[in-house]
């Protein structure tokens, strides 16, 4: 019945707005009734999206401040429709550093001379872009010189340049597309970077505007805006400046990634150390000495040497990939139950059996994934020199689209695979039938065992031979299936979520329990410590597993007090050893307690979540309640073993 009505509902004209009313509903409440649909009737998809294009440019609200110093207008009361059997591009960064290095008018002159096709798409949306330029400038007297010059032409200043950016940021942010990155923004201004002083001012001021419209630009949870600064590989004066005003101003958004290698100055570290000891969660720490020759067998030599990230980690080359990276959520447990389900015989032919389950489960994901096609976006075909160049719009014509995927619930299929095999086959005091049957019944019949299993030692996250063998050996089955096909990793945001849908395992969760955070380990417990899961995440193979692969620590404030030098010293030793990418909470227990009790109280308070900031407040009670246990896990059994 409830499918008859749907379809009945896909046929009236009402229906995509309906869908989008809905969607904005469950994001924004009743506030949504005041949303303007920016819709279109052409029906060729290219001409519906320029058009929606030129609408938004002729109809948004505009706002400017009297005395700010940058203009930075986002109309947060219109939503522009989707088109059905389409994917909006986001998590992706554009070229930013062509449109400081260039302006509009230097990309309009890269557009092909010749009438018609893609090429009166461009421009045309160039002309939609001017217009809106036009009606800006009018608006903010104060800077509508400014406004006529940027970002119409080439930058001069680091004002003029960080204007620029501000600009078409929050151009693409009102034509619809989610978890736009900002990219590597010390790399792009450096030439522009003149008197220290004066850069942090601006920087500052920069960071106050993209900071603003949270709740609008905020996908899944508060917070979660996809608004990424990519930092380091090579340092300069702005690397140590963007991260000193983030200290300053001690806000969550934008997120910060420092990239780093062997040549990061100890200065930078020192930083970094310091916005980490603040609790602001960042920066989150990607290794470029694995994750270069990771993105090399997909991306040139020299492009992977400039890569970003997407929304949280996952790495792709600014300006010229189009890859989502984060198309589905597999759920590593879920093959498994099916693998246990009437089985008989050796752990050998267990794993086999589950390499097919695993094999046939990703057939079925990636069939609804690739049933969808990218929705075209001539704005963002503007900002990547490649789709300009061949004269095709970015859902097509990048000159990557190497898409993938995010992987959950390792550390779960880990332990319960391990559990299986000393109860089953070592041990022999159960059967897979009764595994089958404790695990229907919820461990219900069952504390005991299922307490045991949450404490197995070696599990994991342990620095220990048949861990590691085992984990990488579920990577290899990953890579057999999806490798050159889709990229996989092996961090994902959907722990809780996903695990409100899973059945109980065998690693001692109940069922609808959150999955794994990460790489960590899924209970820490006495005899752990941050050394041994750095070896542990020092020895996967990110080689194969890459779209993501971030080892998540908690630390408590007091013990960074007693212990920061060898903590810091620690992380750089992991990283060194191999270790991808690696974020940091720091939070008092103490204050953690108070504030799950009455976060009302306590505004400020920022914690990190899948791969960004938030305030602790914002965050929906299952999230909090998962931080809190964490935490207190980390707290109470140390963590630090020299």
């Amino acid at each position: 019945m409830k499918n008859t009505m749907l379809k009945i509902a896909r046929r009236t004209p009402f229906f995509p707005y309906l869908r989008a009313y809905h969607a904005l509903y469950r994001k924004q409440g009743l506030g949504c009734i005041k949303t303007r649909i920016i819709s279109s009737s052409k029906k060729d998809i290219l001409e519906r999206r320029l058009h929606q294009l030129e609408k938004v440019c002729r109809d948004s609200r505009i706002h400017f401040n009297p005395g700010d110093r940058f203009f930075y207008s986002i109309d947060t009361g219109i939503h522009v429709l989707e088109t059905e059997g389409y994917r909006r591009l986001g998590n992706l960064t554009p070229d930013y550093g062509l449109l400081v290095e260039r302006g509009l008018e230097g990309i309009e002159e890269m557009i092909e001379d010749e009438p018609g096709g893609y090429p009166d798409i461009l421009r045309r949306a160039l002309g939609a872009v001017k217009l809106y330029l036009e009606r800006c400038a009018e608006h903010s007297p104060e800077i509508a010189d400014k406004l006529r010059r940027v970002p119409l032409k080439p930058a001069e200043t680091l004002g003029e340049a960080l204007q620029s950016i501000l600009f078409m940021n929050s151009l693409i942010w009102m034509y619809g597309h989610p978890l736009i990155g900002l990219g590597r923004l010390d790399s792009i201004l450096k030439e522009y970077h003149e008197d220290p002083e004066e850069s942090r001012e601006l920087i500052r001021d920069f960071i106050l505007s993209v900071s603003s419209c949270y709740e609008f630009k905020s996908n899944v949870l508060p917070g979660d805006t996809g608004q990424v600064i990519v930092l380091g590989g090579e340092y300069n004066d702005l690397t140590r400046i963007f991260l000193e005003v983030m200290l300053e101003l001690r806000i969550p958004d934008p997120k910060v990634v420092l990239r780093v290698n062997s040549r990061t100055p100890d200065d930078v570290w020192e930083l970094s150390y310091r916005c980490l000891r603040e609790g602001l969660g960042y920066p989150l720490f990607s290794n470029d000495d694995v994750i270069v020759d990771a993105l090399s067998q997909y991306y040139s030599r020299s492009d992977a040497l400039e890569y970003a990230t997407s929304a949280c980690w996952e790495p792709l080359i600014p300006g010229r990939s189009s890859d989502q990276n984060n198309l589905a959520n597999l759920n590593l447990l879920e093959p498994l139950e099916d693998a246990l389900h009437g089985f008989r015989g050796e752990f050998s032919e267990l794993l086999e059996r589950y390499r097919q389950e695993l094999h046939r489960y990703i057939d079925d994901v990636m069939e609804n994934v690739e049933s969808v096609r990218n929705e075209p976006s001539p704005l963002l075909s503007l900002l990547f020199p490649d789709c300009i160049r061949n004269s095709r719009d970015i859902c097509d014509g990048a000159g990557y689209s190497i898409n993938g995927v995010l992987t959950v619930g390792m550390g779960n299929l880990i332990n319960s695979l391990l559990n299986i095999r000393r109860l089953c086959y070592d041990e022999k005091t159960m059967n897979i039938a009764e595994v089958e049957d404790v695990l229907r019944d919820d461990f219900r019949s069952a504390e005991a065992l299922r307490v045991g299993l949450e404490l197995i030692s070696p599990g994991y996250g342990m620095d220990e031979d048949e861990v590691v063998e085992l984990t990488n050996t579920i990577i290899q089955m990953l890579h057999d299936k999806l490798g050159g096909r889709y990229k996989f990793g092996l961090s994902s945001p959907g722990y809780i979520t996903l695990g409100e849908s899973t059945g109980a395992s065998f690693d001692g969760r109940h069922a609808g329990e959150p999955l794994g955070v990460h790489i960590s380990p899924l209970k820490f417990t006495d005899g752990m410590s941050y050394t041994e899961v750095l070896n542990f995440a020092a020895a996967l193979d990110y080689l194969k597993a890459f779209n993501g692969g971030v080892v998540d620590i908690m630390v408590d404030r007091p013990f960074l007090d007693r212990a920061g030098n060898e903590f810091m010293a620690l992380i750089r030793t992991g990283l060194r050893r191999g270790v991808m990418q690696l974020q940091v909470n720091v939070l008092d227990p103490e204050v953690l307690l108070r504030a799950r009790d009455n976060p009302e109280l306590y505004p400020d308070l920022i914690v990190r979540v899948w791969g960004f900031s938030a305030y602790f407040r914002d965050l929906p009670e299952e999230y909090r309640e998962l931080i809190v246990r964490r935490a207190l896990e980390y707290s109470e059994h140390g963590g630090y073993s020299g």
